[in-house]
């Protein structure tokens, strides 16, 4: 008899239990119910995620400017000021927050970017892993206290979009989608962490790369590597195909911003190739700068000293030395039969370089979504002539091209680096420590207070490159307007140069001006 009195006991116990819980769950969603949503606050500082994220943009051509920043600022500072809201589709975790890696034995995290965009990570079901990288242009809250007054380059923001999703197709035709990520353009409804700002407009998401920079890997890292572990990574682990395909991407695309925080390298060896929007003359100015680049500013900092290849003034009289730093193993002409490329590329690579070498510019930029001909007509130029001479010619000979300042001779590969009080290479190897006249600071020509110590004129090519066949003056002034216009990025002058000069009917008008002042 007690054992049922004891039974019925816990049974009641649990009824009893259950009913709080109910009450308690109930009570719960009637909280929520009774929050205001997160459009009625002016600041909310805890965000419930309770609506489903809009559908992701694809179409380039629907992009506008207001997408991609607040439209309604005075009257959001109209309402109140909320301790907790509902309504949001994300939560917003700061990427240089978000936690560490540990990889390669190591813990390691991740840099917080140095442009004025913020970047966070949060869920998404569009990529393998669940996570993404969300940034976002235009919150007028600063990354760090002294950025009082961040900029919103809304117009800026459309046109790395469009390049973005352009290149989102461009890859998948070329078969590289295994070292660039998944990138789409989502609006979002979130709040900023710990401000409770309300991030209501259009973002940039891409997938997460696969573990760290190379900068990270290299310099970074508690605790810090060993030089001979890290040695074993490049030499024993590096997906040496995929360092070819990055050289590949590169050139194709006119990559400006490859430096070693945009290369993510994962434990068994796996390249991404990340923040690839400075792309195809997109500024007008810079034609390529890639450490996977031989003859480029990124390439020779690896082989010579900083502070010689960006001339600074402390330099003095010094000989500089030629320390084989370790990104250059990312070299590929480490990895190809007799150190050259030629026109042996990939069977996606070599379909889709046909098939661009056989379309217009403005063919290229309706059927990939580029934001101008600006963009469209260097990745035509650039793919017709890798199509047609091959690699290394098209690397040093085709359009664009950099300012003179920076055209590097390529040094000799070093495909073995030992490390004994410093990297060196593990081959004889003597580059030419030469470096071209002018300002690397910006590619300018040299109006410092010091003698420049540049030795090499470099190949002076005419003052409008590419196929110009005529030269009066319609012509000259459509070329120096879409110089101008473009230069500054003011898009609605830019489009009517670009229009202006597709009128006057010119081959190859997009290519590089250089100035010899």
């Amino acid at each position: 008899m007690s054992g049922c009195r004891a039974v019925t006991k816990r049974a009641v116990g649990v009824m009893i239990a259950l009913v709080l819980l109910g009450n308690v769950q109930l009570s719960r969603s009637n909280l929520e119910d009774a929050l205001p949503h997160v459009d009625e606050c002016s600041v909310c500082m805890s965000c419930h995620v309770d609506t489903s994220p809009a559908p992701m943009r694809l179409r380039t051509e629907d992009l506008l400017p207001e997408h991609f920043m607040p439209t309604d600022v005075k009257e959001k500072q109209l309402k109140p000021f909320c301790e907790a809201c509902k309504g949001c589709t994300h939560h917003l975790h700061i990427l240089a927050r978000s936690g560490s890696k540990y990889i390669f034995n190591r813990t390691f995290h991740d840099e917080a970017g140095a442009s004025n965009n913020w970047l966070f990570t949060a869920a998404t079901n569009l990529t393998a892993s669940g996570r993404a990288i969300v940034k976002v242009a235009c919150i007028p809250v600063g990354k760090i206290p002294v950025q009082a007054h961040p900029q919103c380059l809304a117009e800026l923001t459309v046109k790395f979009a469009k390049i973005y999703l352009a290149l989102e197709k461009l890859v998948e035709e070329c078969d590289l989608t295994d070292i660039i990520p998944k990138v789409w353009v989502q609006p979002i409804s979130a709040v900023l962490p710990e401000i409770g700002y309300h991030i209501r407009w259009h973002a940039i998401w891409m997938e997460q790369a696969d573990g760290i920079s190379l900068e990270n890997l290299v310099r970074l890292g508690n605790p810090m590597m060993h030089p001979n572990d890290l040695l074993d990574i490049m030499h024993n682990r590096l997906n040496k195909t995929q360092v070819v395909k990055a050289a590949i991407f590169d050139l194709m695309t006119s990559q400006c911003d490859r430096h070693a925080q945009n290369i993510f390298i994962g434990e068994s060896g796996h390249l991404t190739l990340i923040d690839n929007e400075r792309a195809l003359y997109e500024n007008g100015w810079c034609a390529m700068d890639s450490i996977f680049l031989p003859a480029t500013k990124k390439f020779t900092i690896n082989v010579m000293e900083n502070a010689w290849v960006n001339k600074f003034k402390n330099w003095g009289t010094k000989v500089p030395q030629c320390w084989a730093n370790v990104p250059l193993l990312l070299d590929y002409r480490c990895y190809v039969p007799g150190g050259q490329l030629g026109t042996a590329w990939p069977t996606g690579v070599q379909r889709c370089l046909a098939k661009l070498a056989g379309m217009s510019a403005e063919q290229i930029m309706h059927e990939y979504g580029f934001p101008n001909l600006v963009t469209a007509t260097a990745l035509k130029n650039r793919t017709k002539a890798m199509h047609e001479d091959g690699f290394e010619s098209a690397m040093l000979h085709s359009y664009p091209v950099n300012p003179s300042p920076w055209r590097y001779r390529p040094a000799p590969s070093c495909c073995k680096i030992i490390h004994t009080d410093m990297y060196r290479c593990g081959v004889p190897w003597n580059p030419d420590t030469a470096i071209p006249f002018g300002d690397p600071i910006g590619g300018l020509p040299w109006r410092r207070d010091s003698p420049d110590p540049g030795s090499l004129k470099g190949q002076r090519r005419a003052m409008f490159e590419g196929g110009l066949s005529r030269s009066g003056p319609v012509d000259w002034l459509a070329m120096l307007l879409l110089c101008h216009c473009c230069v500054l990025d003011r898009p609605a002058c830019c489009a009517l140069s670009q229009t202006f000069v597709s009128n006057t009917a010119i081959e190859g008008w997009t290519q590089t001006i250089v100035f010899y002042m």
